[in-house]
Protein backbone atom coordinates (compact mmCIF):
# COMPACT_ATOMS: atom_id res chain seq x y z
CA UNK A 1 0.00 0.00 0.00
CA UNK A 2 1.38 3.40 -0.95
CA UNK A 3 1.67 6.12 1.65
CA UNK A 4 -0.86 8.91 1.13
CA UNK A 5 0.63 12.13 -0.21
CA UNK A 6 -1.59 14.09 2.18
CA UNK A 7 -2.86 12.47 5.34
CA UNK A 8 -5.73 14.37 6.97
CA UNK A 9 -7.77 12.95 9.83
CA UNK A 10 -10.97 14.44 8.38
CA UNK A 11 -10.14 13.40 4.80
CA UNK A 12 -8.44 9.98 4.64
CA UNK A 13 -9.35 9.62 0.94
CA UNK A 14 -7.70 12.92 -0.02
CA UNK A 15 -5.39 11.49 -2.68
CA UNK A 16 -8.08 9.57 -4.56
CA UNK A 17 -10.39 12.61 -4.43
CA UNK A 18 -7.63 14.82 -5.84
CA UNK A 19 -7.15 12.26 -8.62
CA UNK A 20 -10.84 12.63 -9.51
CA UNK A 21 -10.37 16.41 -9.76
CA UNK A 22 -7.42 16.02 -12.13
CA UNK A 23 -9.42 13.57 -14.24
CA UNK A 24 -12.28 16.08 -14.27
CA UNK A 25 -10.01 18.79 -15.65
CA UNK A 26 -9.37 16.47 -18.62
CA UNK A 27 -13.06 15.48 -18.96
CA UNK A 28 -12.25 11.96 -17.85
CA UNK A 29 -13.91 9.88 -15.16
CA UNK A 30 -12.03 7.49 -12.88
CA UNK A 31 -15.03 5.94 -11.12
CA UNK A 32 -17.53 8.79 -10.81
CA UNK A 33 -17.72 12.55 -11.41
CA UNK A 34 -16.45 14.64 -8.50
CA UNK A 35 -18.98 15.89 -5.95
CA UNK A 36 -18.53 18.69 -3.45
CA UNK A 37 -21.11 18.97 -0.70
CA UNK A 38 -21.55 22.69 -0.76
CA UNK A 39 -23.86 25.37 -2.11
CA UNK A 40 -22.29 28.43 -3.72
CA UNK A 41 -22.83 31.68 -1.77
CA UNK A 42 -24.22 29.83 1.23
CA UNK A 43 -22.19 32.17 3.43
CA UNK A 44 -24.41 35.04 2.26
CA UNK A 45 -27.56 33.16 3.15
CA UNK A 46 -26.65 32.45 6.76
CA UNK A 47 -26.66 35.14 9.42
CA UNK A 48 -23.49 34.67 11.43
CA UNK A 49 -23.23 37.57 13.86
CA UNK A 50 -21.19 36.30 16.78
CA UNK A 51 -20.91 37.91 20.19
CA UNK A 52 -17.36 38.68 21.19
CA UNK A 53 -14.85 41.30 22.22
CA UNK A 54 -14.92 43.17 18.91
CA UNK A 55 -16.03 46.77 18.61
CA UNK A 56 -17.27 46.22 15.04
CA UNK A 57 -17.50 43.66 12.25
CA UNK A 58 -14.12 44.59 10.79
CA UNK A 59 -12.33 43.72 14.03
CA UNK A 60 -13.91 40.27 13.95
CA UNK A 61 -12.89 39.74 10.31
CA UNK A 62 -9.28 40.68 11.14
CA UNK A 63 -9.03 38.70 14.40
CA UNK A 64 -6.35 36.22 13.32
CA UNK A 65 -6.59 33.79 16.22
CA UNK A 66 -10.39 33.72 16.14
CA UNK A 67 -10.60 33.10 12.40
CA UNK A 68 -8.05 30.27 12.32
CA UNK A 69 -9.30 28.63 15.53
CA UNK A 70 -12.92 28.75 14.34
CA UNK A 71 -12.03 26.95 11.13
CA UNK A 72 -9.82 24.35 12.86
CA UNK A 73 -12.56 23.62 15.39
CA UNK A 74 -15.07 23.09 12.58
CA UNK A 75 -13.08 20.04 11.46
CA UNK A 76 -13.20 18.27 14.82
CA UNK A 77 -15.11 15.00 14.50
CA UNK A 78 -15.96 15.91 10.91
CA UNK A 79 -15.71 13.61 7.91
CA UNK A 80 -15.58 15.41 4.57
CA UNK A 81 -17.18 13.21 1.96
CA UNK A 82 -16.74 13.43 -1.77
CA UNK A 83 -14.47 16.09 -3.21
CA UNK A 84 -15.02 18.39 -0.24
CA UNK A 85 -11.52 19.25 0.91
CA UNK A 86 -10.36 20.72 4.25
CA UNK A 87 -9.25 24.18 3.11
CA UNK A 88 -8.65 27.28 5.19
CA UNK A 89 -8.22 30.45 3.18
CA UNK A 90 -7.60 33.84 4.85
CA UNK A 91 -10.88 35.53 4.06
CA UNK A 92 -11.26 39.31 4.21
CA UNK A 93 -13.98 39.32 1.50
CA UNK A 94 -13.75 39.39 -2.29
CA UNK A 95 -12.28 42.91 -2.30
CA UNK A 96 -8.99 41.90 -0.66
CA UNK A 97 -6.84 43.07 -3.57
CA UNK A 98 -8.57 46.47 -3.58
CA UNK A 99 -7.87 46.75 0.13
CA UNK A 100 -4.22 45.87 -0.45
CA UNK A 101 -4.08 48.81 -2.87
CA UNK A 102 -5.22 51.12 -0.07
CA UNK A 103 -8.94 51.38 -0.78
CA UNK A 104 -11.20 51.73 2.25
CA UNK A 105 -14.13 49.44 2.94
CA UNK A 106 -17.11 48.90 5.20
CA UNK A 107 -17.38 45.41 6.69
CA UNK A 108 -20.69 43.88 7.66
CA UNK A 109 -21.74 40.46 8.90
CA UNK A 110 -20.91 38.54 5.72
CA UNK A 111 -18.89 40.73 3.34
CA UNK A 112 -17.15 44.07 2.77
CA UNK A 113 -18.08 47.00 0.54
CA UNK A 114 -15.57 49.40 -0.95
CA UNK A 115 -15.98 53.14 -1.39
CA UNK A 116 -14.98 54.37 -4.85
CA UNK A 117 -11.79 56.38 -4.64
CA UNK A 118 -10.79 57.36 -8.20
CA UNK A 119 -12.59 60.48 -9.39
CA UNK A 120 -10.31 61.46 -12.26
CA UNK A 121 -9.00 58.88 -14.72
CA UNK A 122 -6.39 61.35 -15.91
CA UNK A 123 -4.96 61.63 -12.40
CA UNK A 124 -4.99 58.14 -10.93
CA UNK A 125 -1.62 58.36 -9.22
CA UNK A 126 0.36 55.38 -8.00
CA UNK A 127 -1.49 52.15 -7.29
CA UNK A 128 1.04 50.19 -5.29
CA UNK A 129 0.76 47.40 -2.76
CA UNK A 130 1.89 48.43 0.71
CA UNK A 131 2.86 45.32 2.66
CA UNK A 132 2.48 47.34 5.85
CA UNK A 133 -1.17 47.92 4.94
CA UNK A 134 -3.56 46.77 7.72
CA UNK A 135 -5.29 44.28 5.47
CA UNK A 136 -2.15 42.86 3.88
CA UNK A 137 -0.66 42.34 7.33
CA UNK A 138 -3.86 40.64 8.50
CA UNK A 139 -3.86 38.17 5.60
CA UNK A 140 -0.15 37.55 6.10
CA UNK A 141 -0.72 36.84 9.78
CA UNK A 142 -3.72 34.59 9.11
CA UNK A 143 -1.66 32.64 6.59
CA UNK A 144 1.25 32.19 9.01
CA UNK A 145 -1.01 31.20 11.91
CA UNK A 146 -2.93 28.74 9.74
CA UNK A 147 0.27 27.17 8.45
CA UNK A 148 1.39 26.58 12.03
CA UNK A 149 -1.92 24.86 12.84
CA UNK A 150 -2.46 23.02 9.55
CA UNK A 151 -0.18 19.99 9.53
CA UNK A 152 -2.22 16.81 9.33
CA UNK A 153 -5.44 18.79 9.65
CA UNK A 154 -6.09 20.99 6.61
CA UNK A 155 -4.76 22.86 3.60
CA UNK A 156 -4.05 26.59 3.61
CA UNK A 157 -4.94 28.63 0.55
CA UNK A 158 -4.81 32.11 -0.92
CA UNK A 159 -7.09 34.96 -0.02
CA UNK A 160 -9.82 35.97 -2.50
CA UNK A 161 -8.09 38.34 -4.96
CA UNK A 162 -9.42 39.84 -8.18
CA UNK A 163 -7.33 42.17 -10.31
CA UNK A 164 -8.09 43.58 -13.73
CA UNK A 165 -11.46 45.05 -14.53
CA UNK A 166 -13.38 44.04 -11.39
CA UNK A 167 -10.72 45.66 -9.25
CA UNK A 168 -10.81 48.76 -11.46
CA UNK A 169 -14.60 48.89 -11.16
CA UNK A 170 -14.33 48.84 -7.38
CA UNK A 171 -11.83 51.70 -7.42
CA UNK A 172 -13.62 53.81 -10.02
CA UNK A 173 -17.26 52.90 -9.41
CA UNK A 174 -19.51 50.73 -11.58
CA UNK A 175 -21.62 53.53 -13.04
CA UNK A 176 -18.66 55.77 -13.70
CA UNK A 177 -16.82 52.98 -15.47
CA UNK A 178 -19.78 52.26 -17.74
CA UNK A 179 -19.58 55.89 -18.86
CA UNK A 180 -15.79 55.66 -19.19
CA UNK A 181 -16.13 52.86 -21.74
CA UNK A 182 -17.84 55.32 -24.06
CA UNK A 183 -16.30 58.64 -23.04
CA UNK A 184 -12.78 57.81 -21.82
CA UNK A 185 -11.78 54.42 -23.24
CA UNK A 186 -8.04 55.05 -23.42
CA UNK A 187 -7.48 56.15 -19.79
CA UNK A 188 -9.84 53.38 -18.65
CA UNK A 189 -7.67 50.78 -20.36
CA UNK A 190 -4.64 52.35 -18.69
CA UNK A 191 -6.34 51.97 -15.28
CA UNK A 192 -7.18 48.32 -15.91
CA UNK A 193 -3.57 47.64 -16.88
CA UNK A 194 -2.25 49.53 -13.86
CA UNK A 195 -4.31 47.65 -11.26
CA UNK A 196 -3.11 44.35 -12.71
CA UNK A 197 0.53 45.37 -12.42
CA UNK A 198 0.96 44.52 -8.73
CA UNK A 199 -0.96 41.24 -8.84
CA UNK A 200 1.85 38.83 -9.83
CA UNK A 201 3.98 40.10 -6.94
CA UNK A 202 1.16 39.60 -4.42
CA UNK A 203 0.41 36.10 -5.66
CA UNK A 204 4.10 35.19 -5.60
CA UNK A 205 4.41 36.48 -2.03
CA UNK A 206 1.74 34.11 -0.74
CA UNK A 207 2.57 31.26 -3.12
CA UNK A 208 6.19 31.23 -1.94
CA UNK A 209 5.06 31.16 1.68
CA UNK A 210 2.61 28.30 1.12
CA UNK A 211 4.91 26.20 -1.04
CA UNK A 212 7.72 26.52 1.52
CA UNK A 213 5.44 24.62 3.91
CA UNK A 214 4.48 21.92 1.44
CA UNK A 215 1.04 23.30 0.61
CA UNK A 216 -0.87 22.91 -2.63
CA UNK A 217 -2.45 25.81 -4.54
CA UNK A 218 -6.05 26.31 -3.46
CA UNK A 219 -8.61 29.10 -3.04
CA UNK A 220 -12.18 29.54 -1.83
CA UNK A 221 -13.20 27.30 -4.75
CA UNK A 222 -11.84 24.32 -2.81
CA UNK A 223 -9.98 22.80 -5.80
CA UNK A 224 -6.42 21.90 -4.77
CA UNK A 225 -3.75 21.84 -7.47
CA UNK A 226 -0.12 20.78 -7.33
CA UNK A 227 0.73 23.55 -9.80
CA UNK A 228 -0.51 27.15 -9.70
CA UNK A 229 -4.26 27.76 -9.51
CA UNK A 230 -6.36 30.87 -10.05
CA UNK A 231 -10.01 31.90 -10.17
CA UNK A 232 -10.78 34.13 -13.15
CA UNK A 233 -13.80 36.41 -12.91
CA UNK A 234 -15.36 39.46 -14.51
CA UNK A 235 -18.62 40.30 -12.77
CA UNK A 236 -18.54 43.76 -14.33
CA UNK A 237 -19.33 42.09 -17.66
CA UNK A 238 -22.99 41.86 -16.72
CA UNK A 239 -23.25 45.65 -17.22
CA UNK A 240 -21.74 45.90 -20.71
CA UNK A 241 -22.18 44.50 -24.21
CA UNK A 242 -20.27 41.48 -25.57
CA UNK A 243 -18.42 43.87 -27.89
CA UNK A 244 -17.23 45.97 -24.97
CA UNK A 245 -16.38 42.79 -23.04
CA UNK A 246 -14.06 41.73 -25.86
CA UNK A 247 -12.43 45.15 -25.99
CA UNK A 248 -12.05 46.00 -22.30
CA UNK A 249 -12.21 42.74 -20.34
CA UNK A 250 -10.86 39.93 -22.50
CA UNK A 251 -7.29 41.26 -22.90
CA UNK A 252 -6.68 41.56 -19.14
CA UNK A 253 -8.33 38.18 -18.51
CA UNK A 254 -6.03 36.60 -21.08
CA UNK A 255 -2.97 38.20 -19.47
CA UNK A 256 -4.06 36.87 -16.10
CA UNK A 257 -4.84 33.38 -17.37
CA UNK A 258 -1.42 33.06 -18.97
CA UNK A 259 0.22 33.43 -15.54
CA UNK A 260 -1.27 30.23 -14.11
CA UNK A 261 -1.35 26.52 -14.88
CA UNK A 262 -4.96 26.01 -13.80
CA UNK A 263 -7.63 28.69 -14.16
CA UNK A 264 -11.32 28.17 -13.46
CA UNK A 265 -13.63 30.93 -14.67
CA UNK A 266 -16.24 32.02 -12.11
CA UNK A 267 -19.16 32.60 -14.49
CA UNK A 268 -21.44 34.59 -12.24
CA UNK A 269 -24.90 34.62 -13.76
CA UNK A 270 -26.60 35.03 -17.14
CA UNK A 271 -25.27 38.58 -17.64
CA UNK A 272 -21.69 37.33 -17.61
CA UNK A 273 -22.73 34.11 -19.33
CA UNK A 274 -23.67 35.89 -22.56
CA UNK A 275 -19.92 36.27 -23.13
CA UNK A 276 -19.29 32.53 -22.99
CA UNK A 277 -17.95 32.25 -26.54
CA UNK A 278 -15.16 34.71 -25.78
CA UNK A 279 -14.51 33.28 -22.31
CA UNK A 280 -14.00 29.81 -23.75
CA UNK A 281 -11.02 31.12 -25.77
CA UNK A 282 -8.98 31.93 -22.66
CA UNK A 283 -5.73 29.94 -22.24
CA UNK A 284 -4.88 27.59 -19.37
CA UNK A 285 -8.56 27.44 -18.45
CA UNK A 286 -9.71 23.82 -18.21
CA UNK A 287 -12.97 24.57 -16.43
CA UNK A 288 -15.81 26.99 -15.77
CA UNK A 289 -17.87 27.39 -12.61
CA UNK A 290 -21.45 28.15 -13.61
CA UNK A 291 -23.37 30.21 -11.03
CA UNK A 292 -26.94 30.59 -12.24
CA UNK A 293 -28.18 32.83 -9.45
CA UNK A 294 -31.44 32.95 -7.54
CA UNK A 295 -35.18 33.06 -8.12
CA UNK A 296 -36.26 32.16 -11.64
CA UNK A 297 -32.61 31.61 -12.62
CA UNK A 298 -32.00 28.95 -9.96
CA UNK A 299 -33.51 25.75 -11.50
CA UNK A 300 -30.64 24.02 -13.23
CA UNK A 301 -32.37 22.24 -16.11
CA UNK A 302 -32.96 25.45 -18.08
CA UNK A 303 -29.18 25.90 -18.31
CA UNK A 304 -28.40 22.56 -19.98
CA UNK A 305 -27.67 24.21 -23.38
CA UNK A 306 -25.02 26.43 -21.75
CA UNK A 307 -23.51 23.53 -19.82
CA UNK A 308 -23.41 21.39 -22.96
CA UNK A 309 -21.79 24.23 -24.89
CA UNK A 310 -19.01 24.44 -22.31
CA UNK A 311 -18.49 20.67 -22.48
CA UNK A 312 -18.46 20.71 -26.29
CA UNK A 313 -15.64 23.26 -26.17
CA UNK A 314 -13.53 20.74 -24.26
CA UNK A 315 -13.95 22.49 -20.93
CA UNK A 316 -15.19 21.03 -17.67
CA UNK A 317 -17.89 22.72 -15.62
CA UNK A 318 -18.92 23.03 -11.98
CA UNK A 319 -22.70 22.73 -11.66
CA UNK A 320 -24.52 23.95 -8.55
CA UNK A 321 -27.84 22.17 -8.06
CA UNK A 322 -30.31 21.10 -5.42
CA UNK A 323 -30.62 17.53 -4.26
CA UNK A 324 -34.11 17.14 -5.75
CA UNK A 325 -32.72 18.12 -9.18
CA UNK A 326 -30.01 15.45 -9.23
CA UNK A 327 -31.81 12.53 -10.88
CA UNK A 328 -33.26 14.56 -13.74
CA UNK A 329 -29.93 16.30 -14.31
CA UNK A 330 -28.05 13.01 -14.50
CA UNK A 331 -30.63 11.50 -16.84
CA UNK A 332 -30.16 14.28 -19.41
CA UNK A 333 -26.47 15.15 -19.15
CA UNK A 334 -23.15 13.63 -20.19
CA UNK A 335 -21.19 13.12 -16.95
CA UNK A 336 -17.81 13.78 -18.57
CA UNK A 337 -16.41 17.06 -17.36
CA UNK A 338 -19.13 17.62 -14.75
CA UNK A 339 -18.42 18.43 -11.12
CA UNK A 340 -21.47 18.67 -8.88
CA UNK A 341 -21.87 21.03 -5.95
CA UNK A 342 -24.80 19.82 -3.87
CA UNK A 343 -25.97 21.11 -0.45
CA UNK A 344 -26.76 17.65 0.93
CA UNK A 345 -26.98 17.00 4.66
CA UNK A 346 -24.32 14.66 6.11
CA UNK A 347 -26.87 11.85 6.51
CA UNK A 348 -27.62 11.98 2.76
CA UNK A 349 -24.12 12.35 1.38
CA UNK A 350 -23.10 8.71 1.00
CA UNK A 351 -26.38 7.95 -0.76
CA UNK A 352 -25.70 10.82 -3.16
CA UNK A 353 -22.24 9.47 -3.94
CA UNK A 354 -23.74 6.03 -4.60
CA UNK A 355 -26.25 7.55 -7.04
CA UNK A 356 -23.59 9.55 -8.85
CA UNK A 357 -21.41 6.43 -9.11
CA UNK A 358 -24.11 4.85 -11.31
CA UNK A 359 -24.24 7.83 -13.69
Amino acid sequence: MTTPEFDFACKPDFDECLARVYAWYAQRIIDRPPVRFHHHNIEYEQHRTIAGPWANAEERWLDVEFQVRTFANSLVQTELKGETFPVYWPNISAVAYNLFLGQSAVFDDVTAWTRRCIDDLENVGDLKIDKDNTYFRAVDAMTDRALDAAEGRFLVGYTDMYAGIDCAAGLRGMGEMCLDIVMSPKPLKALIEKVWGEYPMVYEHFDRKLKARGQLSVTWMNLPARETFNVLACDFATLISPEHFDEFCLPSLRTEAECFTHNVFHLDGPGVGRNIDSILTLPNMPAVQWVQGYGDDAPIMQWLPLIEKIQAAGKSVIVDLQLDELDEFMSKTDPRGIMLWIPAAPKDQQEVLDRVSKW
